[in-house]
């Protein structure tokens, strides 16, 4: 791989995937709490179809303006990251790149980092083989309650219930499917566990990624309950639907939703 020469730790990374809407940036929140840990925004580089530095990826990655946001709150500039862009191959060396230039600018030699990026689900035997070493953290959340934000579209909206289905059934699909070549380097969570106890859910996922050992981080006011808002939010068909849809999927998760 065509990348920067980066400490050993960082060979090591954490990618964080799963649905959108299911406590991803809650955990990735929790988890930047430890030192020298470097997380960039949602980086979406191996979430799409088109092949890396073909005209449709260059594209979106150069002009997409939530990428174009996201980068500005790394730190990162339109000239550095035409430069990262234009010496990278792969988008495992981009990712490389963008980590490296983030540690660069915190003045860090020594530091572990991870990506926290749902929609990377996508791109998950890509990410496998460009990180062998890699670890990955799974987070699932009931479907109900899924679909219900999407509906409600606070973060993003997606009116079709179906649609919504869809991003809860293929993430947790793709997860399901890769598993067994994971090789034990994949960890998940339920979104519903981590705040009804964040202190034993973070030490489980500290133990598995390495990204730190500081527990002191964490309280159990940290907790908060799920509030089931598909109740007020779904119609009892568009629940129905839901069930019909997800329920055998949700079962290997804990989830009746009968």
């Amino acid at each position: 791989m065509n990348k920067p020469s980066l400490p050993a730790a960082a060979s090591q990374p954490l990618f964080i995937v799963g649905c959108v809407r299911s406590g991803t940036t809650l955990v990735r929140d929790l988890l930047r709490r430890q030192p020298d840990v470097i997380c960039p925004e949602e980086t979406h580089y191996f979430r799409f179809g088109e092949p890396f530095r073909t005209d449709s990826s260059n594209h979106t990655l150069l002009n997409l303006p939530t990428l174009k946001k996201h980068r500005d709150i790394d730190g990162v500039s339109p000239d550095d990251f035409e430069k990262m862009h234009g010496g990278s191959y792969s988008r495992g060396e981009l990712m490389y790149r963008h980590v490296d230039h983030m540690a660069r600018a915190r003045g860090l030699e020594s530091y572990k980092w991870f990506d926290k990026t749902p929609q990377n689900v996508y791109g998950l035997p890509l990410i496998n083989a460009e990180f062998p070493e890699a670890r990955f953290l799974h987070l699932v959340r009931n479907p109900l309650n899924v679909v219900a934000s999407l509906k409600l579209g606070k973060v993003m909206k997606v009116p079709d219930v179906h649609g919504a289905c869809n991003y809860w059934i293929e993430a947790v699909t793709i997860v399901r499917q890769m598993a067994p070549l994971l090789n034990g380097r994949l960890l998940e969570l339920r979104y519903e566990d981590i705040t009804a106890d964040p202190v034993a859910n973070m030490q489980r996922l500290l133990d598995f990624s390495g990204m730190g050992d500081r527990m002191d981080l964490y309280t159990p006011q940290d907790a908060h309950e799920e509030r089931n808002q598909y109740l007020e939010i779904l119609s009892p068909e568009e629940q129905q639907v839901i069930k019909d849809r997800c329920a055998a999927l949700a079962v290997h998760y804990g989830y009746d939703l009968s």
